[in-house]
Parts: structure tokens; sequence; C-alpha cells
């Protein structure tokens, strides 16, 4: 197996102080303003690679609201939390493996999708930094890989009810049948309700629990990709996960996700969709063909890489589970 070496603005990322970044999570516990601007909900184009680069220091969200300061969260392997270099815990990156093709590739007009993300909330809830980026970003990803249009639904900002979200869910299941893919995507905050539920955040604060987000989407037949990005991301797991659909989450049920600033997408999106797939950079074999297994392992260790230092709560852990054929791109998903 060939040995990647982490790339060069990545060491620097790590290397660097923390003390100009903003800790706190999507929904973490501290009190903070809300954002001092809006990134609106237009189609994003492909961030050039020398952006990426030149400064990929990660600043987490601001508080949705004030609430009261939890204790920090242990990372899962005690050695392998911060000061300690991540190459040491994490081992090498990525290096090339054997993603398993699908049998049957969907057409186009068997392939739907359903994006949601929120930038704009209303007050007192603090705005997010690239929530509506990044489900632009990911819908331009699919019009460039064949997708037709009308199949593909798209709410973001003050659209994002709970009615909407639960519709948007429920048009999935309408669609999704055996020979069909069907692609599920949230960005925004998640609301902690306490006895270990979490819900998507809508703009009226109709709560989409994630239980009633595994009951609407268990209903789509055919094979899907559910990927949440979002603090407590994890906590989405329990009931989807099989072998005909993925879920990838951007990070552990009892851990904060991240935004990069500079990049006005989520760290998950900005690596698995723009760095990965649509510049190319997690094609692991160097075939010029990044699946999405390349994509998803390469988001899941840098992801890690880039918010090693964030403190209080620690780095973000992506988990993906689920369909293990992942050899596939957006432009020849499985049926």
């Amino acid at each position: 197996m060939t040995v990647r070496r982490a790339p060069a603005w990545l060491v620097r990322a790590v290397g660097a102080t923390a003390a100009a970044v903003l800790v706190a999570g999507l929904t973490a516990a501290a009190t903070a303003p809300p954002a001092p601007d809006v990134v609106a909900a237009a189609p994003a184009s492909s961030l050039p690679v020398e952006e990426l680069r030149a400064a990929p220091q990660p600043v987490a969200l601001p508080e949705p609201e004030p609430e009261p300061e939890p204790p920090p969260v242990e990372q899962p392997t005690r050695p392998c939390r911060h000061p300690a270099p991540y190459e040491e815990c994490l081992g090498p990156p990525p290096g090339p493996e054997a993603d398993a093709r699908p049998e049957q590739v969907a057409a186009p007009e068997d392939r739907y999708a359903f994006l949601a993300g929120v930038t704009a909330y209303p007050a007192p809830t603090s705005d997010t930094v690239g929530a509506a980026n990044d489900v632009a970003l990911l819908r331009q990803h699919l019009l460039d890989s064949g997708w037709r249009a009308e199949n593909i639904r798209v709410v973001v900002d003050g659209q994002v009810t709970g009615r909407a979200l639960r519709e948007g869910m429920a048009w999935l299941a309408e669609r999704g049948r055996p020979g069909t893919f069907s692609l599920f995507h949230w960005s925004g905050h998640v609301k902690q309700l306490g006895g270990g539920t979490e819900a998507l955040w809508p703009v009226d604060r109709d709560w989409v629990r994630d239980r009633d987000v595994t009951a609407a989407l268990s209903r789509v037949q055919g094979r899907m990709w559910v990927d949440i990005a979002g603090c407590e991301a994890g906590s989405f797991l329990p009931g989807l996960p099989s072998d005909r659909v993925l879920v990838s989450a951007s990070s552990r049920d009892v851990e904060k996700s991240y935004e990069h600033p500079d990049w006005r997408l989520s760290v998950w999106t900005g690596l698995v969709v723009d760095q990965g797939l649509r510049q190319g950079l997690a094609d692991a074999d160097g075939d010029g063909r990044t699946t999405v297994g390349e994509a998803l392992r390469y988001g899941t260790y840098y992801a890690q890489v880039v918010t090693w230092t964030q403190r209080p709560f620690g780095r973000q852990t992506p988990q993906v589970q689920g369909d293990p054929v992942r050899g596939w791109t957006l432009a020849d998903p499985p049926a």
C-alpha cells in the first residue's frame, strides 16, 4: 500500500497556534453573538486549491443560543489528543483501497436528492457560516455529475421549516424504489433535546428528531446515501445504515462539528465534496476517478487533522457506516 504524506497545508494548520480560533460548536454551550454576516444561498463554485491551502484553520459556529456550559468532551482514545502529533494517533493519510464497484448503476432519471441547510436563522438563534453554501455546492456537483435538476429538491434558510423537512423526506420515499439512488443531506444546527435525543434544527423550531429522521428515511427503497453535517451528527446513525444505505456523519454523537470561515463551508462538506470529489484530492490511487469511498476516508482523516487543536470540545471524528459498496461516484451511483 502506498503511504501518502499529509499535504503541507494541513501540517501547517495543525502546527499553527489556536489562539485566534473561536472555539464553539454548532450547538456548543457558550454565549456568543450572532454571526456578523450571512452566506447567501447562491450556487457555490469549486474553491481553488490555492485558496484552500492558504489558511486552513477552522472556526466553529457561534452558539445557537446561550446555554449553561457543559464539561468538555473527552476523546475516545486518550493517547490521540492534542498535543500528541496527529500522525502518531491517526496513522498515515489514507492510501489506495480496493473499493467495490456496484453491479448496477442508477440512470439519471432514477436519481433523487433532497438537500437542506440553514445559514440565516431567526433571532435569537445564531446564524451558521456556510450551511446554505454546503447545499449549493452539493447541488452543483450533482448537476455536473449528470443529475437532473427536477430530481433535486432544495430548501435553504427560511424555507427550512419542520414541515418542509418532513415533506422532503416523504418526497424521497415516494420516489425511492428498487433500482433508484437517493441522497439526503443536512447542514445546519442540531438541537440537543436531552435524554440522548437530537433533532434537525429548522427555522421554526419544529424539531425533527433523530428517530423521526430514521423512520422517514427508512421508507426510502433502493440505494441511498444519508449525509449529516452538524454537531452530534452521529446520533442520526442508529437504525439507518444497512447493506443498501450508506450513512455519513460529520462527528460522533457526543462531539461538535466545525465550519471553515475561509471556505464558507462546513469542514466536512469542504473536505468530502469540494476537495475530495470535485477537486479530486481524495484520489488515493491516482487513477483520475475519485470514489465516494476515497472521499469519505479523506474527509474522515483530515477533518480530525484540521480540528486537532480545537478546545474545549476537541476535534470532530466523522463516522461512516452502512453499504460497503463504495467504489462509485455521484456520476455513476449504485442502483
